[in-house]
């Protein structure tokens, strides 16, 4: 081999190389591209539907405001602790009855809303305790009596106690 082919082909060998090294380095970084563009169409995705599923939220949290608001009145807020006992109070009165309230605390569970507990003690004429009773069931607060008893004491007088559970707004 002649000097000049030497020198041709060690020029065509380098002229290889480069071009093999700069197609190495285009395809490595290509394939670097293609792993970060699959990583955020990934995140796009995961973006898209954390999006759909907050606008969905947001149309459940308008369409039930109604509902909402109208359950909101089924609790008692702890301010209106004194003006619940105060139309009880009332209530009896209406009804014919004299009332003594028993019991009056505020219970909080570890979980869930506080619970105000009260309990009063009635007596008047049959109709006007069973009446009060009656009227306890039906209170418009999201409420249970866990006890209730009426009593016949005799010349006409009936007592009754009751123990009212409601459920307090947070």
């Amino acid at each position: 081999m002649t000097k000049q082919t030497i020198t041709t082909l060690s020029i065509g060998t380098t002229y290889f190389l480069v071009f093999a090294l700069v197609l190495f380095y285009a395809l490595i970084t290509v394939q670097s591209q293609k792993a970060e563009a699959v990583t955020l169409r990934t995140t796009l995705a995961e973006q898209t539907t954390k999006q759909a599923a907050a606008r969905t939220v947001m149309a459940t949290i308008d369409s039930t405001e109604a509902v909402r608001t109208e359950l909101s009145g089924f609790f008692l807020s702890e301010k209106d602790t004194i003006t619940f006992i105060a139309d009880i109070e009332a209530l009896a009165t209406t009804l014919g009855v004299a009332i003594e309230t028993t019991a009056l605390d505020i219970e909080r569970p570890a979980e869930g809303n506080p619970i105000l507990k009260t309990g009063f003690a009635v007596s008047g004429s049959r109709s006007g305790v069973l009446n009060f009773m009656r009227a306890l069931e039906t209170l418009p607060y999201h409420s249970t009596l866990p006890s209730l008893r009426v009593s016949n004491q005799g010349d006409g007088e009936w007592q009754g106690q009751v123990a009212v559970l409601v459920t307090l707004a947070l």
